[in-house]
């Protein structure tokens, strides 16, 4: 039978982690073993009461675990918490303002008897604010195979893999691979999963949607800026972190490269959006422009005189030339990537 580890983050959720955990009771009709890791950041509400009341009324064959932190970590700290308790052969990250479908863990097993090998299977996802599911109109499961760039290529091709929720993900996998979120950024979800996609050598996709992502909580006003700025932090480190480690552009697969730089110019377009909204310290902008500097530098000396003539001339005088039918799918792809990082960017 199999063994699943659900790890669910909690902060300051005591609205929503009554209908999450319900969401995971309701699964204990599924033929696996489950054990669910409920960590609290050190909330300051009502969320660790109502956990205990939730967890203490069950008598079903879930076994669950409550762990709270001393002080407020952030959620990379609580998913590692997790992760470093965990004893399922799988993990599966939850956030506690979201809900497992009905059906989630039925699902699960299904295509985990049929894609035994993967490394990772990934169900569809819908996010509630936007209406609309991760994988669109895909009509049935498919298998990605290939090791380290193959995979991280068609994570940035496609940006559909960068959430760490809703994933049965080989739990030796992570751990022998020390695949853990960085604790020192506000959302390293993406750093996160560049990692991970650099380890597996499968991944499963499924067109049944079994998870519903729900609009983050909103934070204090008081609290917005400083968000914020963490933020912007956890994109230069990530951008810093993908331009070392960047394809080279005369790969067998040139178009790796395209998505990847692409990709880095996406997040901080993303954080020109937020500049535009919120007031920055200076050291954050200063951050940010030598990253794109940094790029610039980078797609220049690499040879890639089209990619660098539209990205150096994108927000300046002469911006009229990326709608060039040559650009086009430069921009789209930039825009899709803005748009996903502003759906489901965490507010923690």
């Amino acid at each position: 039978m199999t063994n699943i580890s659900i790890i669910v983050s909690a902060y300051n959720d005591e609205k929503t982690v009554r209908q999450c955990l319900e969401s995971i009771i309701a699964q204990d009709n599924a033929d696996m073993q489950m054990e669910c890791l409920v960590v609290d950041d050190c909330s300051t509400d009502e969320t660790l009461a109502i956990i205990r009341r939730v967890v203490g009324s069950y008598h079903g064959k879930i076994t669950f675990h409550i762990y709270r932190h001393k002080t407020h970590h952030g959620v990379s700290r609580t998913r590692n918490t997790g992760l470093e308790r965990a004893q399922g052969d799988y993990v599966m990250f939850v956030n506690a303002t979201d809900l497992l479908r009905a059906d989630c863990m039925d699902v699960y097993t299904v295509y985990m008897m049929r894609y035994w090998d993967a490394d990772v299977i990934a169900g569809n996802v819908f996010n509630v604010s936007a209406d609309r599911s991760l994988f669109g109109s895909m009509a049935s499961a498919m298998v990605l195979r290939g090791k380290g760039d193959v995979l991280c290529h068609e994570m940035l091709r496609s940006h559909l893999y960068l959430n760490a929720c809703n994933k049965m993900i080989r739990r030796d996998l992570l751990m022998s691979n020390h695949v853990l979120f960085d604790e020192s950024m506000a959302y390293g979800d993406i750093q996160w999963a560049v990692m991970l996609f650099s380890c597996v050598s499968s991944i499963a996709l499924l067109p049944d949607i079994t998870y519903d992502f729900a609009p983050r909580r909103a934070i204090a006003i008081s609290m917005v800026e400083k968000w914020v700025n963490a933020l912007l932090c956890s994109y230069t480190a990530t951008c810093e972190n993908m331009l070392n480690n960047a394809p080279r552009p005369e790969a067998s697969d040139s178009e790796y490269y395209l998505y990847h730089q692409l990709f880095v110019y996406g997040i901080l377009s993303h954080a020109d959006k937020l500049l535009e909204e919120y007031s920055v310290v200076s050291q954050v902008k200063r951050e940010l422009s030598n990253v794109r500097s940094r790029l610039l530098s980078q797609i220049r000396s690499d040879g890639q005189k089209t990619l660098y003539l539209y990205l150096k001339q994108r927000n300046t005088l002469f911006s009229g030339m990326v709608k060039l039918p040559v650009f086009k799918t430069y921009g789209k792809y930039i825009e899709e990537v803005v748009d996903m990082l502003s759906a489901v960017v965490a507010q923690d």
